[in-house]
């Protein structure tokens, strides 16, 4: 009885290995939200202004797209909209215990449909310049803002909110330092209150789910 106990206890630990193992299985359209490890004084100023997913802090998002068995990243990042080899992305973000600070949010069953024309949407931004300044209709664009572009739907509406942004420290209430400089590097005025999006609002978004963390 001992033996057919222990037996049962090896062949549920190793069922747990082995799955524990196995990658997740990721599908067009996905949306991957990332906590980047870079320190930049960027990434910490949109940190510092957004709210995210169980505080994860996430200053940037991509939509995956599974292509020839190979499984990319659809981003806006510096200096313009990529198609990025998955294992890269994950490599860019921040690392706890030797595992990326990566979220997978899928979009619910009855926004599925709106996929492929979204991917055919975001392939026709590949090559735009990134948005420093995160104005709209200036022909560059930024993480969160093609992804909500993506989705937009016949009648003008997207499946994501773009709401008012901020700039001002989470803590203080005032203008972030963060980015009184960037601007001022920019030589563009603060787009307070201009609509728009990021990565945390997306994340806490009821249009997904989550299905995956990777760490």
């Amino acid at each position: 009885m001992i033996k057919k106990i222990i037996l049962s206890l090896g062949v549920l630990l190793l069922t747990i290995a082995l799955s524990a193992q196995k990658p997740f299985d990721l599908k067009t359209g996905d949306i991957l939200f990332q906590t980047n490890k870079a320190r930049t004084s960027f990434v910490k100023a949109i940190e510092n202004v957004t709210t995210s997913l169980d505080d994860l802090n996430f200053s940037h998002v991509g939509v995956v797209l599974v292509e020839d068995g190979q499984v990319f990243v659809l981003e806006a990042t510096q200096p313009n909209v990529c198609k990025t080899p998955l294992a890269k992305f994950l490599k860019q973000a921040k690392s706890v215990d030797g595992n990326p600070v990566v979220v997978v949010g899928r979009l619910k069953p009855k926004y599925q449909k709106s996929i492929p024309r979204a991917i055919e949407i975001l392939k026709s931004f590949l090559g735009k310049p990134y948005d420093y300044v995160f104005l709209p209709d200036n022909d560059k664009y930024y993480c969160s803002e093609i992804i909500y572009l993506a989705f937009l739907r016949p009648n003008g509406k997207s499946i994501f909110k773009a709401t008012p942004m901020s700039f001002k420290d989470k803590e203080t209430g005032k203008n972030s330092p963060l980015w009184e400089k960037h601007f001022e590097r920019h030589k563009t005025p603060i787009p307070e209150g201009v609509l728009g999006t990021s990565p945390g609002e997306m994340s806490r978004s009821k249009a997904i789910k989550i299905v995956h963390r990777y760490f």
